[in-house]
């Protein structure tokens, strides 16, 4: 039986766990969940499963692998890193798949925050202003690398594309500014199986990118 991964019919946190995925061409289903509309933005999709799915922390994303069942993006990304050899084949490249997870996660927060925040306008000034130090930090990480991993692709490196790839839509040319992470969004999406994944429907390119409570990116 497929792997089932369950979470919002956006790109929100699981994004980068379908890239992963389908970078794999792992088989694997989806279970959507759907926001209900203003002004209520219901929940009941989720509420009414959330508790009988036999998860021990019930939350979204959630994924189910045979008698695994498990929830917490963090949680699913190592345990699918290891199953997919995705963590780095090397101590260095582990080393830096786990710090660049970590900050990643850090930014999306940042980020995320202000998407839902009802001061989103006033926080966004502050927020762009922080950009470009936020991508300069990305590209010196990379470096002349081809990857966070160094030659090897890692699961960081998912959740860093989807990020950038937001914020470019965020603030469109932001991430061209730096050649090399302009390569490394290209080099991601150039990558056959990731390319057939975001050409689809479910590759979810332009959004919606939060839920529809958001401010920005629903």
């Amino acid at each position: 039986m497929a792997p089932v991964l369950g979470y919002w019919k956006i790109r929100g946190l699981a994004h980068a766990i379908r890239l992963l995925l389908h970078y794999k061409e792992a088989e694997y289903e989806e279970k959507y969940y759907v926001q209900g509309d203003a002004p209520e933005y219901s929940r009941e999709e989720w509420l009414k499963e959330k508790f009988t799915l036999g998860l021990e922390w019930p939350n979204l994303p959630y994924l189910i692998d045979g008698d695994v069942k498990m929830t917490e993006t963090s949680a699913i990304f190592a345990y699918l890193g290891r199953k997919h050899n995705l963590c780095g084949s090397t101590e260095e490249a582990r080393i830096r798949n786990d710090m660049i997870y970590s900050v990643t996660t850090s930014n999306r927060s940042a980020f995320v925050f202000m998407c839902y925040n009802k001061e989103h306008e006033k926080m966004k000034g502050p927020f762009l202003e922080s950009l470009g130090g936020r991508l300069e930090q990305y590209s010196q990480s990379l470096g002349k690398r081809d990857f966070f991993g160094g030659s090897e692709l890692v699961y960081a490196d998912l959740c860093v594309y989807d990020l950038l790839d937001i914020w470019n839509q965020f603030e469109p040319g932001c991430v061209e500014k730096h050649e090399n992470l302009k390569a490394y969004l290209a080099r991601i999406e150039a990558i056959p199986s990731i390319k057939k994944f975001l050409e689809s429907e479910a590759g979810m390119k332009k959004g919606p990118f939060n839920n529809k409570i958001a401010q920005w990116g629903n």
